[in-house]
């Protein structure tokens, strides 16, 4: 096999993920609750998709950091639908009460 070109390392992540699927879903779970007050950068209390985004997008963010954020993007209504808070609060904002919420059923799942 070749090496492969700039096009095909363009488009290969440098994470690869070890272990089970759980072991993923808790790295990323772990990820989220150490990165809450970072990812909310407007501090309101909720992870919303602009700074997700934001966080995705940024030249500081490292790959497996951007795989955990590209996690909690395709999966953020599930999230932020886990628990019903502030109705002031933004439509689809993630809290920590959700992804508390939403790991515990997504593991739960997994057993």
């Amino acid at each position: 096999m070749s090496e492969p070109d700039e096009f095909e390392k363009a488009w290969v992540s440098n994470y690869v993920p070890k272990g089970t699927v759980q072991d993923s879903i808790n790295q990323i779970k772990e990820y989220a609750y150490k990165s809450f007050d970072a990812l909310d950068a407007n501090g309101n209390g909720f992870i919303e998709r602009s700074e997700l985004e934001a966080a995705l997008k940024s030249d500081a963010t490292p790959a497996r950091e951007k795989s955990f954020i590209t996690f909690l993007l395709s999966n953020q209504e599930a999230i932020s639908d886990q628990v019903k808070e502030d109705p002031t609060g933004p439509k689809g904002g993630i809290s920590r009460l959700d992804l508390d919420a939403y790991f515990k059923l997504l593991l739960a799942s997994m057993k």
